[in-house]
């Protein structure tokens, strides 16, 4: 990795990850909804859809849906986390390399969150969000401890 601090950019890009799972709902819905969907409350599209359309395409829709919604979720520690790294002055490499690190974990998630089929598979995304949700727990630590060093 370079030695520039990507940092606060992986902040964006977290974002553009929650936001593509999403896109795929907004798309997949309104293929399936036949006019049936509503921007009025779209939060109760999915639940109104429920028993109108085929229940497999429903059940992948409320995977996107979750997969969006644990993604906005999450970002606010990862944001916290990015910011925190950066006023103590953490490495820019190390920066880099845990905002990688969390990004990858996020992509894995999401693909494991829409794909899961069995409850076995489903705990494979369960490990999964544990490994995305310690990256920003490390770096607050780590930034904790060389902010109180700094002092």
């Amino acid at each position: 990795m370079s030695s520039n601090n990507y940092s606060i950019h992986s902040i964006i890009a977290a974002y553009g990850l929650g936001i593509a799972p999403h896109g795929y709902y907004i798309v997949k819905m309104m293929a399936n909804a036949k006019g049936q969907s509503s921007n009025i409350l779209p939060r109760e599209n999915l639940t109104n859809l429920k028993g109108r359309i085929p229940g497999q395409v429903w059940d992948r829709l409320a995977r996107a849906r979750g997969a969006h919604l644990n993604a906005m979720e999450g970002i606010p520690m990862f944001a916290a986390a990015m910011l925190a790294g950066n006023l103590a002055k953490l490495p820019a490499k190390d920066l880099n390399w845990l905002a990688f690190d969390y990004l990858s974990a996020r992509v894995l998630y999401t693909m494991a969150y829409m794909g899961v089929k069995s409850e076995a598979s489903s705990y494979l995304r369960t490990g999964l969000w544990a490994w995305s949700i310690s990256v920003p727990i490390w770096v607050l630590l780590k930034s904790a401890s060389a902010i109180q060093g700094q002092e």
